[in-house]
């Protein structure tokens, strides 16, 4: 009997990925034909906290990827680093009048985002972070879905990029499968989540949900607990997910497992600070699916029939996740290896299951600063 439910566990996993693939073909692409808003006032905002070393390089990638007209909000979260000395350099050599960088009245990044809105008038708000890179055409494709007058939030899609070795395409693919439930999600009116280096929202929706108010104490979140309300607002339509390359932004792979253990302990600490039951039901799947994927390095050992059992699910994992996430990858011009597949489909179950003894409890720590 037990082994019947931990093989029904094994094949539900599988079965959710066919079906997440059979749903991600159903999303259009290439994206269709959209017309552009006109006369459009936004503004970028970009919360920073000792981020000296990626601002050197941002600086100039935003100012010839970025549109002329488009206004830039810098906030420091009260960094030790000097780095709002270098975006102040910058902006003072290339006169740049429409950029602007101010200090954070609060600390955490909420509190800087929240800063940002104060300090702009535009209608519409987009947000990034210091560690990324941006598409030549984003904020086109971002803003564009804003042409319809109940579009109130728009999501867009992150990924890894750059990075020598394997550990750093394993993050490559486990985004892709980020993206591919993301996506899905708001395919089917239910959002789940996504990512504040890559969203874009109007003003008003913000100040009409008050912002982060109920969640502002949690360091994670800036990003989810704001489209939830939105969403909770506007309704289901007003949420708008952009999986297209026009809109995609990269960000540095982490530099090894505790680095990813300690943001994903971040990330997943809020699972029960949401309202409704989706969060902590798709929390506690993960962690049991990633359970069941760990012991069956064990159960192979009980006998030969276990054995046959552990192995045909082995091949049946390596061929399903690598059949759906490389379709993901190369709708954004990427991909990986066999090798790559195979190895990232046991490392992510393992790296799961050290992360959620801090996930549970909430307990973390993130530049400098404790939960």
């Amino acid at each position: 009997m037990i082994g019947a439910l931990y093989f029904l566990v094994l094949g539900l996993y599988l079965l959710l990925l066919l079906l997440l693939s059979h749903q991600w073909k159903k999303i259009p692409f290439p994206p269709p034909v959209e017309n552009h808003p006109s006369g459009l006032n936004a503004t970028l905002l970009l919360p920073f906290r000792n981020e000296k070393s990626h601002l050197t390089s941002l600086l100039p990638h935003l100012l010839h990827t970025l549109p002329d007209h488009l206004k830039l909000i810098f906030i420091d979260d009260h960094s030790e680093d000097g780095g709002a000395g270098v975006i102040h350099s910058f902006i003072e050599k290339n006169q740049l009048g429409h950029w602007l960088c101010i200090k954070s009245k609060g600390i955490g990044k909420k509190a800087a985002l929240t800063r940002g809105v104060e300090a702009s008038s535009s209608t519409l708000l987009l947000t990034t972070d210091a560690d990324v890179r941006l598409q030549t055409g984003w904020f086109e494709s971002m803003s564009a879905p804003f042409s319809h007058p109940n579009v109130q939030l728009v999501a867009g899609p992150v990924i890894s990029s750059g990075g020598a070795g394997l550990f750093a395409r394993f993050q490559q693919i486990e985004w892709a499968a980020i993206i591919l439930l993301t996506a899905i999600s708001f395919h089917r009116k239910r959002p789940l989540m996504c990512s504040g280096a890559n969203l874009a929202f109007r003003r008003d929706a913000f100040l009409k949900v008050r912002g982060y108010q109920g969640n502002a104490h949690l360091l994670s979140g800036d990003d989810e607990f704001l489209m939830k309300k939105i969403i909770r607002e506007y309704g289901a339509a007003s949420g708008v997910y952009r999986p297209y390359l026009s809109a995609l932004v990269t960000t540095f792979p982490l530099s090894g497992p505790a680095a990813w253990i300690r943001q994903r302990s971040r990330w997943a600490s809020k699972w029960n600070a949401h309202k409704g039951q989706t969060h902590i039901m798709t929390a506690a799947g993960l962690a049991l699916a990633a359970l069941a994927q760990v012991l069956t390095f064990f159960l192979f050992l009980i006998s030969w029939k276990w054995s046959i059992g552990m192995a045909v699910f082995w091949i049946g994992k390596f061929a399903v996740e690598r059949a759906v996430l490389s379709r993901v990858l190369s709708r954004f011009q990427r991909s990986a290896g066999h090798t790559d597949y195979l190895i990232a489909g046991w490392l992510f179950p393992v790296l799961v299951l050290a992360a959620l003894p801090s996930a549970i409890s909430g307990k973390y720590s993130w530049k400098g600063r404790k939960n």
